[in-house]
């Protein structure tokens, strides 16, 4: 049974985080109340629907898109330390390492794992059970300087991403599901950037036969933004700009 032991949980709050934290809003207590305040209300207001939240059991849970969101209006940016595969027998199991940045100062870390003896990602190709080792390794390292944030919009801090299977009414994440009538199919440009993986000599062959059977299965956003993601490294909107804030697959390759 699949339960939040099983992914770990340590989070490492570093000694300047406080100090990092108070200096997203004014000194002044009021005035950083009201601050937060205004910045809960904008989220509420953009960052909101499926692409952000998870339902589950009437309650809302942030999505990484709501994490990476939030911090980077705050001039927050994730760091992947690491991705490593862990040497267990029968198993396929990645542990990450994600560090939080704020004017070049560290604010906050988080590590986690995936494998693919939990029962969602059980049939999971390797790619996807790595990114999603980076992706809990991110929303425990926000969570630390930004929960407060959502308790003000009225959300549940555990990331989405570490509610257990069995509880998960919103399957969307499931790495195996195919979209449906009712998804929200890929773009033309994230498709595009899809098909370009298959040509790219850094791609393993196994891998193209894989991304080809995803285009041909049809393509969701979310499943091309986790590809893209994973081959070309993490990218948020930044004003209106899509900046990229860490590697890659490929870059490592």
């Amino acid at each position: 049974m699949e339960t939040q032991d099983s992914v770990l949980d340590v989070v490492h709050p570093i000694q300047s985080t406080v100090e990092n934290h108070q200096a997203m809003f004014s000194t002044d207590p009021e005035r950083a109340y009201k601050e937060a305040q205004r910045l809960v209300s904008v989220v509420a207001n953009r960052c909101t629907g499926p692409g952000y939240l998870v339902n589950i059991k009437g309650k809302q849970y942030p999505k990484i898109e709501w994490w990476t969101s939030v911090s980077a209006s705050l001039g927050l940016f994730p760091r992947v330390l690491f991705s490593k595969r862990l040497d267990r027998e029968g198993e396929i199991a990645y542990e990450a390492k994600v560090e939080v940045h704020r004017n070049g100062q560290i604010v906050a870390s988080g590590e986690a794992l995936c494998s693919n003896r939990e029962s969602r990602w059980q049939h999971a190709d390797e790619y996807a059970i790595k990114s999603m080792a980076i992706t809990r390794a991110s929303g425990k390292a926000y969570r630390i300087p930004l929960s407060f944030l959502a308790v003000m919009a009225g959300l549940e801090v555990t990331p989405a991403e570490e509610m257990p299977s069995e509880i998960h009414s919103d399957s969307s994440h499931s790495p195996t599901r195919k979209p449906n009538q009712n998804d929200d199919l890929a773009t033309e440009k994230q498709r595009g950037a899809v098909r370009n993986l298959i040509d790219n000599p850094k791609v393993y062959p196994s891998e193209k036969r894989q991304i080809h059977e995803m285009i041909e299965d049809g393509l969701s956003k979310g499943k091309a933004k986790e590809l893209l993601d994973y081959y070309y490294g993490v990218s948020v909107l930044v004003e209106g700009v899509w900046t990229k804030t860490g590697q890659g697959e490929l870059d490592r390759r």
